[in-house]
């Protein structure tokens, strides 16, 4: 008999330190998230105010936090593409659409950065992308036309700006203009 008390005891002594262990480690892991967030926040604050290493640095702790948190890859990824670090910004949108593939914005903004470099076919796929998930992006078609304008595709580049016209998008007269010279309709 008192084996069996003995038994029922570690049974109830495993299954309490089990709870405490889980409530503890579930609350470890949201007070995580939040700091990542939080340091995500003062990311976004930084690169809006124009500090872009501050808001890097934010972003990378937000990171050391929570590895997965793709919102913090597409964040630092932006602000280095803002700096002209292109290939910083391709890996962070790489790891961002590796943890989330739906990621439109994510792949329009690593267009750009493909674009920046010259790499036009890498940016038209993204652009493509990204429109698959959200059709109605004014913005991602025009950079798709420019694109294809510097690929000399300027029927594809036409195209793509009479969609992002209609869906209210303003193109830049001036690019209209090389447009029309470069293409007589």
């Amino acid at each position: 008999m008192k084996n069996t008390i003995d038994n029922s005891i570690r049974v109830i002594l495993i299954i309490v330190f089990y709870a405490l262990f889980s409530f503890a480690n579930t609350h470890r892991t949201q007070a995580e998230s939040r700091d990542a967030e939080a340091h995500d926040n003062r990311g976004n604050v930084y690169t809006d105010k124009g500090q872009y290493d501050k808001a890097i640095s934010e972003y990378t702790k937000a990171l050391k936090i929570k590895p997965t948190y793709a919102e913090a890859y597409y964040n630092r990824g932006y602000t280095y593409a803002i700096k002209g670090k292109y290939d910083d910004a391709i890996r962070d949108f790489n790891k961002a659409l590796e943890l989330n593939p739906k990621y439109a914005k994510a792949y329009h903004i690593r267009g750009i950065a493909y674009a920046s470099k010259g790499q036009y076919n890498q940016a038209i796929s993204d652009y493509t992308k990204a429109l698959e998930m959200n059709p109605q992006d004014g913005i991602a078609y025009c950079n798709r036309g420019v694109a294809y304008y510097f690929r000399k595709e300027y029927g594809k580049s036409w195209e793509n700006v009479k969609k992002a016209q209609s869906l209210g998008y303003q193109i830049d007269p001036m690019f209209l203009d090389r447009l029309r010279k470069a293409s007589p309709r």
